[in-house]
């Protein structure tokens, strides 16, 4: 399969470690990446009260529509919510280089805030004298958050695929490996985006500049779930490989993710 010039589906998957130099990119280009993500979260906080139709059914198209909008990024970023600050400015950094980031966080915030008015409106069981809610049927808020998780999931997966490349942020927060090809997650999000980066299909970008050929080098106090984390499948690289790809700024935007992928062999040169 080909992609026409300009259309984008999953090609590489990446991990990268925080380097030393994190608190210095942090005050660089927190700001920079913040102005994308609050801007983002915003249009999602406005958009919940249209995701009930008036028959109360779910209107999936529409939350899927909203809060994984229809425009195209670049890089997916996969990460911990404990280290949403560190991403948010590695995404200003990514943006200055001429890259668009996705960065997921923006909405599984409010997936909490959808169910809650869902669960309101449909799961109550029994109210207090002043109107407010008492308790929720168990059976009730089992479905509701089954069906907002599969809506999410199947967008985010939509999502990924339409990204070129994905990079998962790799911190104690997010991984425990075992080993380079083995680890363990506490996160059933990044356990499911890792799953689906390993199954998605891989197609290779048609650019002039490369000849793409893969290389064989090529807080919660409840419940805690720890998932086996296949992470064989991503290569490691570093932000020194990211910057070092603009060449002092002689590239920018795809052109800084096709030398990153010369330089680790997965495509050659002209």
């Amino acid at each position: 399969m080909k992609w026409k010039e300009g259309v984008y589906n999953m090609f590489a998957t990446f991990k990268m470690d925080l380097p030393e130099s994190a608190g210095e990119i942090r005050e660089q280009y927190y700001k920079k990446g913040l102005k994308v993500y609050s801007a983002h979260k915003q249009k999602v906080k406005e958009s919940l009260d249209r995701y009930l139709s008036v028959d109360g059914e779910l209107k999936a198209s529409e939350i899927e529509k909203d809060w994984f909008p229809s425009f195209k990024a670049d890089v997916f970023l996969s990460h911990s919510h404990k280290d949403e600050k560190d991403v948010i400015a590695f995404a200003g950094l990514l943006n200055d280089i001429g890259l668009t980031a996705f960065i997921d966080s923006c909405v599984w915030g409010y997936a909490d805030d959808l169910l809650k008015q869902i669960d309101n409106k449909y799961c109550v069981s029994k109210t207090k004298p002043d109107g407010s809610v008492d308790t929720y049927d168990y059976q009730r808020r089992n479905q509701s958050t089954a069906h907002v998780h599969m809506m999410l999931n199947g967008a985010l997966l939509k999502m990924m695929d339409s990204t070129e490349c994905l990079i998962v942020l790799d911190t104690p927060n997010a991984l425990k490996a075992k080993d380079i090809s083995n680890g363990t997650t506490n996160s059933g999000w990044i356990y499911s985006e890792l799953l689906m980066s390993k199954f998605l299909r891989k197609t290779y970008p048609i650019r002039k500049s490369m000849n793409f050929a893969l290389s064989e080098s090529v807080r919660h106090d409840g419940l805690s779930v720890e998932y086996d984390a296949d992470i064989k499948h991503l290569m490691i690289i570093s932000m020194k490989d990211i910057i070092n790809a603009t060449e002092d700024g002689k590239y920018s935007g795809l052109g800084v993710l096709d030398q990153l992928y010369f330089t680790k062999g997965l495509c050659e040169g002209k």
